[in-house]
């Protein structure tokens, strides 16, 4: 099978030749090169991911001028806010509504280079699993405009207030998913979105309050690639257990990242009550992998495909992105225990699937 095809099969849950594997990022290519000695570029290949992000990220509209010499966004944030480490907020002192749609720096999702992003995705066309944008986060973004507590106050105190700003980033990432999903078009395979709102203890928010000022964002992005054909792919860090069936009923095909360490019940739970639903991807405890053996990451990758792999279903890879100080030999050992555990050849997801031979 080609990349392509064992991902798209896995997100259907038909029988595949080997378990998928991907990553959200590898933030030690240059070391896993190496490590290899192979050309940085080969990595992926070598390592056997099965897809590739696309966005285009290139904003060509208006920025804001930068703040104390600063780097900042098109939205008039810092350029990279670390879940609340960054101290400019344009709109922490916004005290109405009419200041929050009043707001000048609200980007043009029609500025972007799209053209950079259908680029990439034919490049990728027809070999790889193309996904995108990715990170074109709701809550996530609310929280950079006007920081992450005062967000949390707004909701509680002022709901108009932080209604106002989800609505005017939801109809940005809207557009801005509409326009890629028209210059990628075939090319683009699955349509993949992320935004944070949980801890490794659960929730950030209520359930409810989740229901009432998010869940109805994300079923109008996911039904608009749903209108395409593209499966959706969203990532939430941490533990989302209490909304997974509301994604599950808005129309989540995989779930990234499966962090199993944080969740209240196991993987063999978490396999039985949604495995027939969504597919998952991740497991592997990246919190872990720079203090491991390579016979210790080579075990919980057996685990994780045993668990959660059986029947289809499950791409396998790290359950965040692989940080600078992990060692280069685990970073191949997990992938290459991945993509060594052959498969018996089952049916389609019609009849029975294969099971994984540990």
């Amino acid at each position: 099978m080609t990349p392509r095809e064992r991902q798209l099969a896995t997100i259907r849950h038909e029988a595949t030749d080997r378990i998928s594997v991907d990553a959200i990022g590898i933030e030690n290519v240059p070391q896993v090169a190496q490590y290899l000695h192979i050309p940085e570029e080969a990595v992926l290949d070598r390592l056997g991911l099965d897809g590739r992000q696309v966005a285009a990220w290139t904003y060509l509209g208006e920025k804001p001028p930068a703040e104390a010499g600063a780097a900042v966004s098109e939205w008039g944030t810092a350029a990279w806010d670390d879940y609340g480490l960054a101290h400019h907020y344009p709109l922490a002192s916004a005290a109405t509504v009419a200041d929050i749609e009043g707001y000048r720096w609200w980007p043009d999702a029609a500025r972007y280079n799209y053209d950079e992003a259908a680029v990439l995705a034919r490049q990728s066309a027809g070999r790889y699993a193309t996904r995108g944008p990715y990170w074109k986060p709701i809550f996530c973004q609310v929280c950079g405009l006007m920081g992450m507590e005062e967000a949390m106050v707004k909701m509680a105190t002022e709901p108009a207030m932080f209604q106002a700003a989800v609505q005017k980033v939801s109809d940005h990432v809207y557009e801005y998913s509409r326009r890629l999903l028209d210059a990628c078009g075939d090319a683009l395979d699955i349509y993949s979105l992320g935004d944070d709102f949980a801890t490794q203890r659960g929730l950030m928010i209520s359930p409810d309050q989740w229901r009432t000022h998010l869940k109805p964002h994300y079923a109008r992005l996911f039904a608009q690639a749903k209108a395409r054909g593209k499966p959706v792919w969203f990532h939430s860090c941490g533990d989302i257990t209490s909304v997974l069936p509301d994604l599950i009923d808005i129309g989540m095909d995989v779930w990234e990242t499966v962090q199993l360490h944080a969740l209240p019940i196991s993987a063999e739970a978490l396999k039985r009550e949604y495995g027939k639903y969504i597919t998952f991807f991740g497991g592997v405890n990246t919190q872990r992998l720079p203090f491991a053996t390579p016979d210790e990451v080579r075990a919980e990758v057996t685990h994780c495909i045993r668990v959660l792999g059986e029947g289809g279903g499950y791409i396998c890879g790290p359950d965040h992105h692989i940080k600078p100080d992990v060692p280069p030999a685990n970073v191949v050992a997990l992938f290459d225990a991945a993509t060594s555990i052959p498969h018996h050849t089952g049916a389609s997801a019609n009849g029975l699937l294969y099971s994984l031979p540990l």
